[in-house]
């Protein structure tokens, strides 16, 4: 797929895209990449994360290849012999969000960008530690070695917005950014009530009408 230097380089965008695409798609129901790749609307937001995020994520080396990089990364996802377990990939994932998601978050933030699709992925995160159980009735594990018992006597009580304080996200202070608590706690809300699905074609209106916005200003 990659060159060892770019793998280097490609590394962060890799372990986001990783996190990004398990935890929709798990709570879907899916259980391998190559079925959650095929789902129309998880393909769809994958691509819509990488391409807002991309050049955020890669190395500057690569700022200048980041489209071919991008589509290098999702047709190594799509490959017909891509059996991967999504709940390797959902493993550990405060540790991997804490690594490769929230810094970008926090910069989107800072910047004044949308951070739809983040509210999204956080907010899948979150319903994936506390539910238990997926869109499709199955009950599943949650490994996240990083969460101590206090983690989870939080998470437990039930407080939707307890995911942002569990210990590798602490530090970010997340719900000190009201732009951000909206969406994430509106997402949690459509996730648990609605199914995953729904919440997800919801990110992606929301994503495709900043672009229009964007653009019509751009044009004005």
């Amino acid at each position: 797929m990659f060159t060892t230097t770019q793998e280097a380089s490609t590394r962060p965008l890799v372990n986001a895209s990783h996190s990004v695409l398990a935890y929709p798609a798990f709570l879907a129901g899916h259980r391998t990449v190559q079925e959650a790749m095929e789902d129309g609307y998880i393909n769809t937001y994958l691509r819509t994360f990488l391409t807002t995020t991309g050049k955020s994520l890669a190395s500057m080396d690569l700022s200048d290849d980041i489209e071919e990089t991008i589509v290098q990364l999702l047709n190594c996802l799509t490959n017909p012999d891509e059996g991967d377990s999504l709940s390797r990939l959902c493993r550990d994932g405060a540790s991997k969000l804490q690594a490769f998601v929230i810094p970008t978050l926090l910069d989107r933030l800072e910047r004044g960008k949308d951070i739809s699709s983040l509210a999204f992925l956080l907010a899948a995160y979150g319903h994936y530690l506390q539910a238990g159980v997926d869109d499709k009735g199955q009950d599943y594990l949650v490994d996240e070695p990083q969460l101590t018992d206090g983690d989870w006597a939080m998470l437990n009580e039930g407080d939707v917005l307890s995911v942002l304080a569990i210990s590798p996200l602490a530090p970010a202070h997340l719900r000190s950014f009201p732009k951000f608590v909206a969406p994430y706690k509106s997402y949690r809300n459509q996730i648990a009530c609605y199914g995953l699905a729904f919440s997800l074609k919801q990110t992606l209106c929301a994503f495709w009408e900043e672009e229009a916005e964007l653009h019509k200003g751009a044009m004005a």
